[in-house]
């Protein structure tokens, strides 16, 4: 680690008030762990600004501390600069040593299928046996052990202290997922991306970027950092693509489901229960043989093997590896039991996600059987998807249970409200706001021939509402009702 400040400093604008230390002992953005000769930086923030916590900062020992405006009454030196979340990047990263120069990362960004290519990204590098490591929604991988975070990407000083422990324990690939968010907010601005890999937009986080336009050109910003010598994956078959293809300093490879391109599958694969089919690739086919289904799935796989395959590893180990994968948690997870509806558990949580999901389960529902969808809408997020979520569902579902996602500090049944908007008045479908009490009544109504998909949080342990993370998981949910314990 690097602890002199002056040279943490370097290549940034700033102005001083006192004198620097000549070191600093680590860094903090939680006035509350702030350690004695640490570097402190006031990050503005949607609810909080740390500007306001800066006493408590210097009470805990802080050396000195990051503005961007200089506080008069504090007499520890202070660094000013234009915006602390910009220098927040550069100073970690500078601190950490720049630990993504030490290894390969593929950054991963679009509305859906970030988790599956990133999970899928990392079995084939296990495969491969190479020293990988995962960043996402998912939490963080270094090679076989596993760590929780709350957040798609971390902020930047998160993201750097795990890309040095990736680096300290000698991993050679990263697979990351990038956020919208960690582009506008800089979260991301110094990783060293070696690959870059876009697999779709559709409507989401429009409480945060207003419009679909200024979320996708956000997105772009990722094509944008991939350094010249590396490369760039992008999903032909969106219609966004020509920006991402404008946006890219590097090469530009596609992939395609409906037209021949650099990686496509040949006419004849199949997606309905389990995958199976041929990729052609610059570099020969590689064979499929995936458990996973859903016609999503192709392209999940796809934009993985491109990434693969372009690092230079061999067809028959992508091969293998893709026929070893049983699930991906929380994306079309099957959680089953004979007597039993079959049931699925996915994340899809915008109305394109939903279209995919089910789509795939409708494929395998029984002629004799329904399809029920159990979805709720997030709270304080982009309220126009809402009512656009239930129209995805009544779409596709024969039978839909609104409920509860993580209402956060919405009233949750005001949510349900907007969300049903979007249903037709001759669609059949029940409001419950209770989550556990919502899947219990899809499963215990529905016959052994039926099938239900559980929407909305997937992976996720928790639910949360007014600001505390209870602990509630839809699989452990479903399982306990199919032993007897429903209470």
């Amino acid at each position: 680690m690097t602890n002199n400040l002056k040279k943490l400093l370097e290549g940034i604008t700033y102005q001083v008030r006192g004198t620097l230390p000549e070191s600093i002992t680590m860094l903090a953005l939680n006035s509350g762990k702030v350690e004695r000769g640490g570097l402190f930086i006031a990050i503005r923030g949607a609810k909080e600004d740390g500007h306001r916590y800066i006493d408590d900062a210097v009470q805990h020992g802080a050396s000195a501390i990051v503005v961007e405006e200089f506080q008069s009454e504090i007499n520890v030196p202070q660094v000013l600069v234009s915006d602390t979340k910009i220098v927040l990047s550069k100073i970690a990263n500078a601190f950490y040593d720049c630990p993504s120069s030490k290894m390969k990362v593929v950054g991963v960004t679009g509305t859906n299928g970030k988790t599956t290519t990133v999970f899928l990204l990392n079995h084939i590098f296990k495969q491969a046996g190479l020293k990988c490591g995962t960043i996402g929604t998912l939490g963080y991988t270094i090679e076989d052990e596993s760590f929780a975070s709350n957040l798609t990407t971390p902020d930047s000083l998160q993201l750097q202290s795990i890309l040095s422990q990736m680096a300290e324990k000698g991993v050679t690939h990263v697979a990351m997922e990038v956020s919208s968010h960690s582009l506008a907010l800089h979260r991301v601005d110094d990783i060293r991306y070696h690959a870059g890999v876009f697999t779709n937009i559709s409507q989401d986080h429009l409480d945060f970027h207003h419009t679909i336009e200024s979320y996708a050109k956000t997105k772009t910003e990722l094509f944008r950092q991939v350094e010249s010598d590396g490369f760039l994956v992008c999903n032909a078959d969106d219609s966004y693509t020509e920006l991402f293809h404008r946006a890219a300093k590097s090469r530009v490879y596609d992939f395609s489901l409906l037209h021949k391109a650099d990686f496509s599958f040949r006419e004849g694969v199949t997606y309905n229960q389990g995958i199976d089919g041929i990729i052609d690739t610059p570099n020969g086919s590689v064979s499929i043989q995936c458990p996973l289904s859903g016609e999503f799935n192709l392209k999940n796989i796809l934009g993985a093997t491109a990434v693969a395959s372009l690092l230079g590893i061999s067809s028959s180990v992508i091969s293998k590896a893709f026929s070893k994968i049983d699930y991906v948690p929380g994306r079309l997870q099957e959680v089953s039991k004979p007597g039993f509806p079959r049931t699925f558990v996915d994340y899809a949580h915008t109305p394109d996600a939903i279209v995919n999901v089910l789509t795939a389960l409708r494929k395998i529902t029984p002629t004799t059987g329904k399809l029920v969808a159990v979805f709720g809408c997030g709270g304080n997020r982009d309220r126009q998807k809402r009512p656009l979520m239930a129209k995805a569902v009544e779409s596709l579902a024969d039978f839909a249970i609104l409920t509860t996602d993580n209402p956060r500090f919405e009233d949750p049944e005001a949510i349900i409200v907007e969300a049903a908007g979007g249903f037709s008045s001759s669609y059949k479908y029940q409001t419950i706001p209770d989550r556990k009490i919502a899947i219990q009544t899809a499963i215990g109504n529905a016959k052994e021939n039926d099938i239900i998909a559980v929407l909305g949080k997937g992976h996720e342990t928790y639910q949360e509402i007014k600001g505390v993370r209870y602990p509630f998981y839809d699989v452990a949910v479903i399982r306990n009702f199919f032993n007897g314990q429903r209470n």
